[in-house]
């Protein structure tokens, strides 16, 4: 039976708050700032998009699903309140272009036990990390588990493309939608409206958020060092730094020719698995221009909190990544174990980057050139690519 949306998305406010408390039998949904955000996103679902028929629905629960990881995150501060005093010490962050290696490197990162992640399950649904022994039989991460193989089996391309688990660690951009300040909805979704808004904001109170959610999930392990990755970082990168003064951010960068028309691709696989309809040629000039604003911000920010930064170039990880790997914990005062080396060597072997040609794009397929490209992250490619 087709789910009873109002005919406008901007009048289905109240019904996404209701159905999210219905779902999970709680109600507290922290602070209304979220508010704007979630009204900006309903209106510019509206004007931009007009979905109809099971797009409305999938859309709809798209909304639903982050209104639902609030009420998890405020019902786990309300039972644990001694976790918010918890202090977020020196976290390795991974960011830089999309298509640039961070996936992998964050994997093999992942394997040394002095880190902990952000795992895909309990980012959409947070609460104190259970111990993995008892992952397999919680109701939650089955929903989890169930739902994102549901979307690989659909599009097995995109799993192949980037690696998922609901086991595993992820993006931070799974949990920072929860302020409706997020990449999140315009990657998946042509609204451009929005776009501008949440491009426009100052994102201070989603790292800020995004903070407690990790004091939240980690505190039973409180003295792990955190591990964390999202390519989005770079466009929040002077607020990421605000509220994580001392974090240790591993750039990671590839020539925009080549990683731009790979974004796209990637980013219209997802669209489409949600809107069949969608259009490539919406895509490529969103995408570029969105992720040359994000360089622009991190170099910036680079040159301001020198300090704070490590480079790493993606053909150098392609060649030898765990010299790659050892000049990280050299730059950053970490110890790599023997152990622990051998371990990444072996996850390296058995996950070594596909053959070229499987993933097939090309810029014109978005409506862009290489000489569009150039021109757009010229500073860029002068900065980093121009060996």
């Amino acid at each position: 039976m087709p789910l009873a949306i109002p005919s406008k998305f901007i009048d289905a406010e109240a019904l996404l708050h209701d159905m999210a408390m219905a779902e999970v039998g709680f109600s507290d949904f922290g602070p209304d700032d979220y508010l704007a955000g979630l009204r900006a996103l309903l209106a510019a679902i509206d004007s931009d998009l007009a979905p109809q028929g099971e797009l409305r629905e999938r859309v709809f629960g798209m909304i639903l699903a982050a209104l639902i990881s609030r009420l998890y995150s405020q019902k786990g501060w309300h039972e644990n309140p001694d976790c918010l005093k918890t202090e977020i010490r020196r976290p390795l962050i991974i960011t830089g272009l999309i298509r640039s290696g961070t996936t992998p490197l964050q994997k093999v990162l992942a394997l040394d036990p002095q880190f902990q992640g952000l795992e895909y399950w309990l980012a959409e649904t947070p609460m104190v990390r259970p111990p993995r022994r008892k992952w397999r039989s919680h109701p939650l991460f089955q929903n989890a588990e169930a739902n994102l193989n549901a979307m690989l089996q659909a599009n097995p391309m995109i799993g192949a493309i980037h690696q998922m688990a609901a086991e595993e660690v992820d993006e931070c951009l799974n949990i920072m939608r929860q302020n409706f300040i997020s990449n999140m909805f315009a990657s998946q979704l042509h609204i451009p409206s929005y776009d501008q808004w949440w491009m426009a904001q100052d994102e201070t109170a989603v790292y800020l958020r995004h903070r407690d959610n990790l004091r939240l999930i980690g505190y039973r392990e409180r003295d792990k060092r955190w591990l964390l990755k999202n390519p989005g970082h770079i466009l929040g990168i002077e607020p990421l730094l605000k509220v994580y003064p001392d974090a240790c951010i591993v750039q990671t960068h590839r020539d925009p020719v080549k990683a731009i028309p790979s974004i796209c691709s990637l980013i219209m696989m997802i669209r489409k698995s949600i809107v069949p309809a969608a259009n490539p040629l919406d895509d490529g000039p969103r995408e570029n221009r969105l992720w040359s604003i994000g360089l622009k911000r991190a170099m910036a920010a680079h040159d301001r909190h020198p300090e704070n930064f490590h480079d790493v170039q993606m053909e150098d990880f392609v060649a030898d990544p765990i010299g790659v790997i050892r000049a990280i914990y050299r730059r950053f005062d970490l110890t790599l174990q023997p152990e622990v080396e051998a371990a990444m060597k072996q996850w390296l072997d058995q996950h070594a980057q596909a053959k070229p040609g499987f993933h097939r794009y090309r810029a014109e397929d978005f409506g862009l050139t290489e000489d569009d490209i150039r021109r757009q992250y010229a500073d860029y490619i002068e900065r980093y690519h121009s060996r």
